[in-house]
């Protein structure tokens, strides 16, 4: 596709916002959405874990409170590093296992734990882990930044849990022991559910609504655009039918701020004017002379367009055409012959005279910015009108290089202004009067 055509191409449709809008836009959109929500949920989801935690120290506090309160020598001597085999043999260990059973049922707990800050398991709600040392990166953690941490373990059963691992502090805030905590995993994740859902649908509604509006006010856009493009099309196609293509183009091969630059170009140019055309129009009304110039302008047009010229204007009843190119002579021949054997067929109450040369001509504007013309001007104009004057009625008269065998024998024409005579061929379309 030419350059020239992309840009009318361009122009006379509507610029395509709702596709760019969904093309471009939306998956963009719908991206941020995307990745924001799974923000949102992430962050929901800490800030619930967060919480959580620190109500498992909380819980874990008073847990150690409540069997330091109820079992406080026990407890006190199995914080001060006695074993529990040491426990048994002064009696208390079983008020010690008792008062942690009590803990896990009140709490609502799978198991627990005590370790010491060597990892070493203080108490356990299995007596055999008793003793044990764990060696987890989570209890690690949690001994070293003294801050509660959470592990999802998966049982043989193929159940899962999570591990509490929880600090606990004595009363000058340094780290005593930490607690192990466990709990069923639907425990935390119906808390992460009712905490995350409200927070990822809301925003996650407001989003779609956003988009759904957005649409609706990008395709109002779009058909608005659409019909302002239209009317403009509308417009211009009008406009455009009353100059010559070659103004069109002009037109469309420079920007607002460019001037349409004339130049100087080799072409062949038809002249047409009607004979008598004022003795027809003095002899009739108005509206037959309307109309009868209306048909027979029509006819010449159309078959000027079929030929591939270009109506640069009409002069009243003369018309005053282009045909650009090598073969623009031939082709302006053609039409020549073409529309004097239509006029003889549609028995037309007036024929025509047609005059053909090729040169040289200025095509450019004329006239001030408000109100100008493209056009051709120059000799070669000039001679076409003095060659369509020497025609008569159904005849064409051409310079002699342009003529083939149907022409008559070569004569001369004055031409106002040229010293030496032109010479020209004629051809006349007989069975006409």
């Amino acid at each position: 596709m030419t350059e020239r055509a992309s840009s009318a191409r361009s122009i006379s449709e509507p610029f395509p916002l709702k596709a760019r809008f969904r093309r471009r836009l939306v998956p963009g959109l719908l991206a941020f959405v995307g990745i924001s929500l799974l923000i949102i949920g992430g962050t929901a989801r800490f800030a619930v874990e967060a919480i959580y935690l620190e109500l498992a120290q909380r819980r874990a506090q008073t847990i150690e409170r409540s069997i330091s309160d109820s079992s406080n020598v026990a407890w006190n001597t199995l914080m001060s590093g006695a074993s529990m085999d040491e426990l048994r043999k002064s009696d208390v260990a079983q008020q010690l296992t008792g008062a942690f059973a009590s803990e896990v049922r009140q709490q609502n707990l799978l198991e627990l734990k005590v370790y010491d800050l060597n990892r070493k398991v203080l108490f356990a709600t299995h007596l055999d882990e008793i003793g044990t040392t764990e060696n987890g990166t989570a209890l690690r953690d949690v001994i070293a930044d003294a801050k509660s941490g959470i592990v999802k373990k998966k049982l043989p059963d193929d159940t899962e849990q999570y591990e509490l691992y929880v600090p606990v502090f004595d009363e000058s805030g340094a780290l005593r022991v930490v607690f192990e905590l466990y709990e069923p995993v639907d425990y935390l994740n119906t808390i992460l559910l009712r905490s995350a859902v409200p927070i990822i649908v809301i925003p996650g509604f407001l989003f779609l609504v956003l988009g759904f509006t957005l649409d609706k006010l990008v395709g109002a856009a779009q058909s608005d655009i659409n019909t302002r493009t239209e009317v403009i099309n509308m417009l211009r196609e009008r406009l455009e039918s009353f100059v010559s293509k070659s103004a069109v183009h002009a037109a469309h091969d420079v920007d607002a701020s460019s001037e349409i630059t004339s130049q100087r170009i080799i072409t062949t140019v038809f002249f047409s004017d009607i004979r008598d055309f004022t003795g027809f129009s003095e002899q009739n009304t108005t509206e037959s002379v309307i109309s009868f110039l209306n048909d027979l302008m029509t006819l010449q047009v159309a078959i000027l367009k079929q030929h591939e010229g270009d109506v640069d204007k009409m002069i009243g009843d003369a018309i005053l055409a282009r045909f650009d190119g090598e073969d623009g002579a031939k082709r302006a021949v053609a039409a020549a012959w073409e529309i004097q054997t239509a006029i003889r067929q549609a028995e037309f109450p007036r024929s025509i005279g047609i005059g053909i040369y090729q040169g040289e001509v200025i095509a450019g504007t004329i006239g001030p910015d408000d109100r100008r013309d493209f056009t051709i001007i120059g000799d070669t104009v000039n001679v076409a009108a003095r060659l369509c004057s020497a025609a008569a009625a159904n005849e064409i008269v051409v310079e002699s290089s342009l003529a083939d065998d149907h022409f008559l024998p070569e004569e001369t024409v004055a031409v106002k202004g040229w010293e030496t005579p032109v010479s020209i061929r004629r051809d006349r379309i007989i069975g006409q009067s």
